[in-house]
């Protein structure tokens, strides 16, 4: 294992480790992003519930818990135990898990725009919405569901986004938010708000640091309630990918916490 120390960033849903480009210049120089979404069609529909309950919720779950469980495996195999984690949205809860991992030993926490803790009202409301979209799948088969996936896609997400975050950036991420997998995009949503995040997050040792968005997801005054350790840093006019449309405020207020805690950054930003 290396002495030099690393950072780990875990995308959101449907984003991608050259996300990690925003951040690297406020980062050490030894580095991991792992892509972590299921494969499109990895899923089989024949041996899932067929209706909504306890059995669907669990099918998801299952999906969630193996995502985690393959991270965990490449952030351990990879050597970047006692690491800084970094995650956004999804990845920031899966970040959360990991940090209470003592395999993990990680260093540093950091959440950008990540619901943690998780609302119980979204936990709710994500669940059921995704069980529907994996009846529908069902129901009208993959293809058909796909396109009413795609075409519904501005009633799922518009409202990430604030009126200034525009541009080739927001085109990209609203390409792969539309054309990700229905099914397999739907169980790890469906499985993933279901993590004992709560839990988590108060068994977390290490420094923790948490940006929100302008309007944004992440629950600041439940997240200081739980933790009033933690750093919290409002970025004002951007939406839930501040680290892509406020890269260079997201990146100062990054490298001033890690500096003030003793961890290398490099000495310029770019």
């Amino acid at each position: 294992m290396s002495d030099e120390p690393g950072a780990v960033f875990l995308h959101g849903w449907c984003g991608h480790d050259d996300e990690l480009e925003h951040l690297r210049a406020a980062l050490p120089n030894r580095l991991l992003a792992p892509c972590w979404m299921p494969a499109p069609g990895s899923i089989d529909l024949a041996t899932w519930p067929e209706t909504k309950g306890l059995a669907m919720a669990a099918a998801m779950a299952a999906v969630a818990d193996r995502t985690l469980l393959h991270v965990r495996q490449l952030i351990l195999q990879a050597g970047f135990a006692d690491s800084l984690l970094i995650g956004h949205s999804m990845g920031g809860a899966m970040a959360c898990l990991l940090a209470a991992d003592p395999m993990i030993r990680a260093r540093g926490l950091v959440l950008l725009d990540s619901s943690v803790p998780m609302p119980p009202r979204r936990q709710a409301d994500t669940l059921e919405r995704m069980t529907g979209w994996i009846l529908r799948a069902t129901a009208m088969g993959r293809s058909a569901c796909q396109a009413a996936w795609v075409e519904d896609q501005p009633n799922r997400t518009d409202h990430f986004f604030h009126p200034r975050d525009q541009g080739s950036a927001r085109a990209l991420i609203k390409r792969r938010m539309a054309h990700s997998p229905v099914v397999e995009a739907a169980a790890v949503l469906g499985g993933y708000v279901q993590w004992p995040i709560d839990e988590a997050l108060l068994q977390v040792r290490c420094p923790m640091l948490a940006f929100a968005a302008d309007p944004g997801r992440l629950p600041t005054q439940t997240l200081r309630h739980a933790r009033p350790d933690v750093t919290i840093e409002t970025i004002p006019s951007c939406g839930h990918f501040l680290h892509v449309f406020a890269g260079r405020r997201v990146r100062e207020r990054l490298k001033h916490w890690l500096v003030t805690r003793g961890m290398a950054v490099p000495a310029t930003d770019h």
